[in-house]
């Protein structure tokens, strides 16, 4: 299972390989990063033996073929290949007894045929470029070929052991450094390809660990050129730079990732509370509604059945008719709180002052108003209606008292002119003023005593009187219907009015 992905082709010559493994060595290979095209055009590849050159050599070849012949390849997805018109290779030692051609030889062969063919829709691979003969003459000659495959602006990628060509590197523009790395203690390659620094042969670092004196190591270090002494210095001085800032890199993404996660804790346990703290509220309303509205039909029902016990009275006793009627609508005044989850903003935002007993307190949870009573500690006995509730003070904010409405006290004599009201009223030869005035007197202590039903008598004349006491009873509260006498009724003289 090779795990490909179609890669995003281009034809500018760009390469960005993204975890790539040679298709033939499968789940074993270590992935590959590479890019080419973009910032630089050639890449020069230094490292040990056996470190994994070749390797990536081959599979950066491979890759490309792959992703030209129309197939995916094992890359991670987002990977890109150019389309090249000729991809050229040197790899491996073509030495051959019967032609007479070295090592040497047999690559330089190959190599001159690439220069005359090679342009800039070109790949060019080539394998320990400037190996086989005298190292410096190898370097110059490695170095001319390659100055001139730029010159031809085609993509190049070259494996090598010379030194010059790391400085070369360097020092030439659209050329860049990759090295396989190596770890000295285990002796072994890693094969993880790194761009932008050069490798190192490790020899001295091999030598040593397989047994070789130290005296010996420590003569041969002596014996390396100066300028090849500081090369190597710089570049394991930059190699540790590289591994400090690639392990701060880690350990900042590792940060980011935590702290990342802390913040969509801490949203998520957010939304929760903002959702739990709605909910809490919504049944408290909840449960407050279910209490008030509990508290006016037993009140409605306590009053209903006050009238009940009134009207079977045969013996004339005081009343306190006004209280009975102030009650009454006080009731019909009590409104459920809507529910609204969002706070009073005007209401919390407004600090407590010293409360006293008299004020007229907001109660914030069950959104009423009410005069304070009683004051026990940090406790509040309030009325509000025909209620008396203990609160926090807390819960509470002294707002402004309304004027009280006049509630007129009736005497003493009520009981016995209600007993005695007459299931009807005559407004005949009343002006329309006069008569909505008696009508409405007379409702009220319809209303009191209990009557179903009353007959009000206006005459027939031009109607006008009859209309004007319709009229205003279409909005009577204590009206539930009416409508005109029927015949035997007295006709359009009268108005039956059916009461709530």
């Amino acid at each position: 299972k090779l795990n490909a992905y179609r890669p995003d082709i281009n034809d500018k010559g760009i390469i960005e390989i993204r975890r790539g493994k040679h298709p033939l060595i499968g789940e074993s290979a270590v992935p590959l990063n590479v890019e080419l095209g973009k910032s630089f055009d050639v890449l020069v590849i230094t490292g040990p033996n056996t470190g994994g050159k070749t390797v990536a050599l081959k599979t950066i070849g491979l890759l490309s073929i792959m992703a030209m012949c129309g197939l995916f390849i094992p890359a991670r997805e987002g990977s890109k290949i150019s389309v090249f018109r000729n991809i050229f290779v040197d790899i491996g030692d073509e030495q051959s007894i019967e032609q007479s051609l070295s090592t040497f030889s047999s690559h330089m062969k190959n190599i001159i045929g690439i220069i005359e063919q090679a342009d800039n829709s070109s790949l060019v691979l080539i394998d320990e470029l400037g190996a086989g003969t005298d190292p410096a003459e190898g370097a110059s000659l490695a170095r001319v070929i390659l100055e001139e495959l730029q010159n031809k602006k085609a993509k190049v990628i070259v494996t090598t052991h010379q030194s010059e060509l790391k400085n070369y590197a360097y020092q030439a523009e659209r050329v860049e450094n990759a090295c396989v790395e190596f770890d000295p203690v285990s002796l072994k390659p890693t094969y993880e390809l790194t761009i932008g620094t050069p490798g190192q042969s490790n020899a001295f670092e091999i030598a040593a660990r397989l047994g070789l004196r130290k005296e010996l190591v420590n003569r041969a270090r002596e014996l390396v050129p100066e300028t090849d002494r500081e090369i190597s210095n710089m570049i394991r001085e930059l190699k540790e730079s590289q591994h400090e800032y690639n392990a701060l890199v880690r350990n900042l993404s590792e940060e980011k990732k935590f702290i990342e996660d802390e913040r969509r804790a801490l949203e998520q346990e957010k939304q929760e509370f903002l959702l739990k703290k709605e909910q809490i509220l919504r049944k408290a309303q909840e449960e407050a509604n279910s209490y008030l509205r509990q508290i006016k039909a037993e009140a409605d029902s306590a009053i209903k059945e006050l009238k009940e016990v009134i009207k079977k009275q045969d013996k004339e006793k005081e009343t306190k008719w006004h209280e009975i009627e102030s009650s009454r609508r006080k009731l019909k005044k009590i409104s459920l709180p809507a529910v609204n989850v969002e706070n009073d903003k005007q209401a919390t935002n407004k600090k407590t002052p010293h409360i006293k007993l008299g004020d007229y307190v907001f109660i914030k949870s069950i959104n009423q108003k009410g005069h304070v009573l009683d004051i026990k500690q940090d406790e509040l006995l309030v009325q509000t209606g025909i209620l008396k509730i203990n609160v926090k003070k807390s819960d509470v904010v002294v707002t402004e008292s309304p004027e009280e409405q006049y509630v007129p006290i009736r005497s003493n004599t009520f009981l016995h002119k209600a007993k005695n009201i007459s299931k009807e009223i005559d407004l005949r030869g009343k002006l329309a003023e006069e008569a909505i005035q008696e009508v409405d007197k007379y409702l009220e202590d319809a209303n009191l005593v209990g009557l179903d039903s009353v007959r009000i008598i206006h005459g027939k004349g031009t109607g006008a009187l009859r209309k004007a006491i319709q009229a205003y009873l279409r909005d009577h509260p204590y009206v539930g219907s009416y409508r005109d006498g029927l015949y035997d009724e007295g006709g359009l003289g009268v108005t039956i009015v059916e009461l709530r």
